[in-house]
């Protein structure tokens, strides 16, 4: 038999078979996932329509979005399809003039075997997602945290440093994060180890840091029937903690919707006592001028809604997951997230980031059922704007909630905003502003990126949470972690 030396045939076969497998796979995985939701939500809203049918205008309109969403849906896979095939043909040609000719460089056979590689690796990407799962987020089980106190639906932790030599200075001014509510906690302390936490850049500070954590809305009850009052009771009694141990008011620190509802509690003046700062990042004060969500078709409560065993009814998480995903459509077809992990992990040497897992683990994995009413008074938000004179489309213990009311309780306002946010939009964040910019208390920031860029990369050069930088707007600002420390009487963080 004669032995055949030049292999490059086989080779070349082994490849184009090992692209053509791994590609089938990881296109089977996304379009699983992506349609899994929609199982979900279709299940719920059909159950949802036997007692509380829909209009036919309203389906009308509902199937019109739908239309709406299918074209972008399809438009987007083919500029995104049509710009991965024109960068990867011109790669796919130079190697195969190189091998033509005989010039230095990758081979035709390399470029097909590195393609296979890539495209094995990306099949794989739920093994990286799940290896990251120990140091992404918050991990309240080790030393890095203590457990404080806890009221019926949440539990207070204080977020200790990580930074070698830093201790809590209990004389500052302590922070509460208020994450939110559908975000979940976890996207706060992205990656600690990586140096990339919003949380721990307070506690690295020597800032006292605590975070507030809701209970398992399957095990409590309390979190499923929780109000907006009982929020804003139990906030109270979490910030009377800290009053007491650390000598100070409180400054709240809530992230998008956790902003909007420390907000709530503050207008409401139950916190007076406790609190005098508020911090709000990516806040969406007045959710209408965010047409991606507000122009969406409306529906009753109950399309939202599961049963859990107990009788009791929750938001369902999958759905509003589902519905985050819809109003960026143009950036989440299974097609397009396929084309995205390719090119994260070409350019990255099959070595990507813990960032990309661990930023794919929270948005696929961390997804949690919210009590009806607090979904209720999101949506609300996104559809009702703030009145002429300052007042919010919501209210606490019946009272109407005034933006202007903040100079009578002389609250200091840090509000930080992502210039590049397609889901929480400057003008949704901004709204707020003209009913107490000239108080003195209001300090307006802009972030570049998008709406977690804050949170996932708390240390870019461009705009640190602990330094100054000068914004998109041409003006010096400094970060969170800076305002903090500054009014708790200090002039600058730990070193």
């Amino acid at each position: 038999m004669t032995q055949m030396h030049d292999n490059k045939p086989p080779d070349m076969a082994t490849s184009t078979w090992r692209y053509l497998m791994s590609a089938w796979r990881a296109c089977d995985r996304e379009r699983l996932e992506f349609l899994d939701s929609f199982r979900i939500a279709a299940q719920v809203a059909f159950r949802a329509s036997e007692h509380d049918p829909v209009s036919l205008q309203t389906l009308y309109l509902l199937m019109q979005h739908n239309a709406s969403l299918v074209s972008r849906a399809a438009l987007a896979n083919q500029e995104q399809l049509s710009r991965y095939l024109l960068d990867e043909g011109q790669q796919a040609l130079s190697a195969y003039l190189n091998t033509l000719l005989g010039n230095k460089g990758e081979s035709f056979q390399e470029y097909a075997k590195r393609q296979a590689d890539i495209m094995e690796a990306v099949a794989n990407f739920n093994e990286q997602i799940e290896k990251v799962k120990d140091d992404f987020g918050f991990q309240f089980r080790t030393a890095d945290y203590r457990r404080i106190a806890e009221t019926d639906s949440f539990i207070l932790y204080q977020v200790l440093p990580l930074k070698e030599g830093v201790k809590v200075r209990d004389h500052l001014k302590p922070v509460l994060l208020v994450p939110p509510y559908m975000l979940g906690e976890h996207i706060l302390a992205f990656l600690p180890y990586e140096n990339k936490s919003y949380a721990h850049a307070f506690a690295n500070a020597g800032i006292p840091t605590y975070v507030r954590v809701v209970k398992d809305i399957w095990e409590t009850e309390a979190v499923q029937t929780m109000t907006t009052d009982d929020d804003c009771t139990q906030t109270h009694a979490l910030c009377a903690n800290l009053r007491e141990k650390h000598g100070q008011k409180v400054t709240l620190n809530g992230t998008c919707q956790g902003g909007y509802v420390s907000l709530m509690n503050i207008l409401s003046g139950s916190l007076t006592d406790v609190v005098d700062a508020l911090i709000s990042n990516v806040t969406p004060v007045d959710g209408t001028p965010s047409h991606a969500i507000s122009s969406m078709p409306r529906l009753g409560y109950d399309f939202i809604e599961s049963r859990l065993p107990n009788g009791n009814f929750v938001a369902n998480g999958y759905l509003l997951s589902l519905g985050m995903r819809l109003v960026a459509i143009d950036q989440e077809t299974p097609l397009i997230q396929l084309i995205k992990e390719a090119r994260v992990y070409e350019s990255s040497h099959l070595h990507p980031p813990k960032t990309v897992a661990a930023l794919y683990r929270w948005l696929r994995r961390d997804r949690v059922h919210l009590p009806v009413a607090i979904a209720a008074m999101s949506s609300t938000t996104f559809q009702q704007p703030i009145s002429k004179d300052g007042i919010l489309p919501v209210k606490l213990f019946g009272k109407p909630l005034n933006i202007g009311d903040l100079k009578l309780l002389k609250v200091r306002w840090y509000q930080d905003y992502a210039v590049k946010d397609d889901l929480v939009t400057p003008p949704c964040a901004l709204a707020g502003n003209r009913f107490v910019e000239e108080s003195g208390l209001l300090e307006s920031v802009p972030f570049p990126g998008g709406h977690v860029g804050i949170l996932t990369s708390p240390y870019r050069k461009a705009a640190p949470v602990d330094g100054r930088f000068v914004g998109v707007d041409g003006k010096e600002h400094r970060g969170p972690v800076m305002f903090q420390v500054a009014i708790s009487g200090e002039n600058a963080p730990a070193s």
